[in-house]
């Protein structure tokens, strides 16, 4: 199967969790590459959604939305993204 990278860039404003994982996720999603992310609610959320679902996660690769910026608040991001539960616990997480 080829691998294919689906960067996830401005989600919508209002995200709702599907009644059902779709089979695509749940069984062949290996790369996330999510650029622009900035922390928000809704972000979260789906970041917390892909993390639970995603059981061949391989990696996952966020690049902040502001670069420089707010050390801590990058900082706090990271340490949300990494505290969040994963189905693939060796899931490699990089934070930009």
């Amino acid at each position: 199967m080829d691998s294919q990278c689906h960067p996830v860039t401005n989600p919508r404003p209002q995200w709702n969790q599907p009644g059902s994982v779709p089979r695509c996720l749940s069984s062949s999603l290996e790369t996330l590459e999510w650029v622009e992310y900035g922390g928000t609610h809704e972000e979260k959320e789906l970041s917390t959604y892909l993390f639970k679902t995603a059981v061949c996660l391989k990696k996952a690769s966020f690049t902040a939305k502001w670069s420089g910026g707010d050390a801590n608040k990058k900082l706090q991001m990271l340490q949300e993204l990494a505290l969040s539960p994963r189905v693939s616990p060796t899931c490699e997480l990089v934070f930009n």
